[in-house]
């Protein structure tokens, strides 16, 4: 069940590293019921059935989920929140660019 999130997610990290190079080198492995991207052996990033989620700072975090461009990330209906992440809704287009910045730790710019 997890090969379709692997694959997509692979192909979503090469996007990345072509819009910003300075991400360096990311792995991707099977997580649970989906894929997560590993950077420097860190989980940075995941793509599940509940969506692509991000692993960001706290400031990003807050500012991402109060403008309602993201929610928290929980994995499963009754598991505790993620705190560290925040979960992109389906069908957010979210572009490598916006992606890449958010794996440097800063917030994605939507509509630029």
């Amino acid at each position: 069940m997890a090969e379709p999130y692997l694959t997509q997610l692979k192909e979503l990290a090469d996007q990345w590293i072509i819009a910003d190079q300075r991400i360096g080198a990311l792995e991707c492995r099977h997580f649970f019921s989906g894929a997560a991207v590993y950077r420097n052996g860190v989980i940075v990033a995941s793509l599940t059935p509940v969506g692509l989620a991000f692993k960001v700072p706290v400031e990003v975090h807050d500012e991402l989920l109060d403008s309602g461009l993201a929610s928290p990330l929980r994995y499963f209906p009754r598991s505790p929140i993620k705190r560290d992440y925040v979960l992109f809704p389906a069908g957010m287009d979210l572009d490598a660019h916006s992606a890449a910045r958010l794996l440097l730790g800063g917030p994605p710019k939507f509509g630029s």
